[in-house]
């Protein structure tokens, strides 16, 4: 009786252990990603996705890409301004890839608009 007892209270254990277990916890690389992201005015409709996209960027300046050239296709791929798709490419690197910080060009800067001329 006692290891019937052992064997239900040990089972029953187990149950409530994945009953009650919170969720799992996400990367903080993407925490930190997407908080920056929302903060800065980037509206995240899916995590998975922005966060592959923001893994994306390292993989094209791992191919020897320019970071104007990585914003441009994010831009195409996504719908972001050209502004908002440059700055995810530089939240990206910090969170993913601090390796290419610093070496970003600035290619596509004429294609930013300026101030309005009065």
């Amino acid at each position: 009786m006692t290891a019937k007892w052992s064997t239900f209270c040990a089972a029953l254990s187990a149950a409530a252990a994945v009953f009650f277990a919170g969720p799992a916890s996400a990367d903080p690389n993407d925490d930190a990603f997407i908080a920056t992201l929302t903060k800065n005015g980037i509206v995240v409709n899916d995590r998975g996705t922005a966060t592959a996209l923001g893994q994306s960027v390292c993989d094209g300046l791992d191919q020897h890409q320019k970071s104007s050239v990585v914003a441009m296709r994010l831009k195409a791929r996504s719908g972001l301004s050209l502004k908002q798709s440059s700055y995810f490419v530089g939240v990206a690197i910090s969170a993913y890839c601090p390796e290419y910080a610093g070496h970003t060009d600035n290619s596509a800067a004429w294609m930013n608009p300026g101030p309005p001329l009065m």
